[in-house]
Parts: structure tokens; C-alpha cells; sequence
């Protein structure tokens, strides 16, 4: 039997975050995508970064 996987947190810190310039949520730094066909690149979730393709 496997135990689900655990994220390991120092005491003290927060998780990073960043916020989507389309649709204005606050998401994880894991779901962050760049679109670099902007000038100067725009930071997106990947959700909305998909929608812009």
C-alpha cells in the first residue's frame, strides 16, 4: 500500500504565487506560463494560455 505523496513545507515560508493578467486569479507559480509572442512578455495561467493560441 503507497502513501499519497506529501509536499514538504519549511516552517515559515508560503507557497509563490503569481496573478493572471486575463483572467485575474491569484494561481501557483506551477500553473505560471510566459507568452513571449507579446512585447514585452506576459505572464499567464495555463488555462488562459491556451485560450490565446
Amino acid at each position: 500500500m503507497t502513501s499519497p505523496k506529501k509536499k514538504k513545507e519549511i516552517p515559515g515560508t508560503k507557497e509563490i504565487t503569481f496573478k493572471c493578467r486575463f483572467c485575474q486569479q491569484v494561481k501557483p507559480l506551477a500553473e505560471m506560463e510566459v507568452l513571449g509572442r507579446f512585447y514585452p512578455p506576459v505572464v499567464a495561467c495555463r488555462d488562459c494560455a491556451k485560450k490565446e493560441q
